[in-house]
């Protein structure tokens, strides 16, 4: 789930080492806005997932094999037992 963040209005005398030091503490993320525009967000390290990877071709490769493994399965088939299954579980 995502943080509530609060909001901060950047001016002349906003102590940025304050709000460093605050987000440390509660682990509470911080909107840092500028006349009314967003300009930064401040968040703990534990928090910060980072960019994504770029996707390499041994990535791909392997994502595309195992997509291939369910190539050969019989969906009718599975959704015919569930349904059997759910039918049998309700009628005892």
């Amino acid at each position: 789930m995502a943080k509530e963040l609060k909001r901060v209005r950047l001016e002349l005398d906003t102590n940025l080492l304050d709000i460093l030091e605050a987000v440390h503490l509660d682990k509470t993320p911080r909107l840092i806005e500028r006349d009314g525009e967003a300009i930064a967000v401040v968040v703990n390290p534990e928090d910060y997932a980072g960019p994504l990877p770029a996707p390499t071709d041994a990535g791909i490769a392997k994502a595309l094999k195992a997509a291939g493994a369910w190539k050969d399965f019989d969906t009718d088939t599975m959704v015919e037992k569930i349904y059997r299954a759910r039918h049998e579980a309700h009628s005892s």
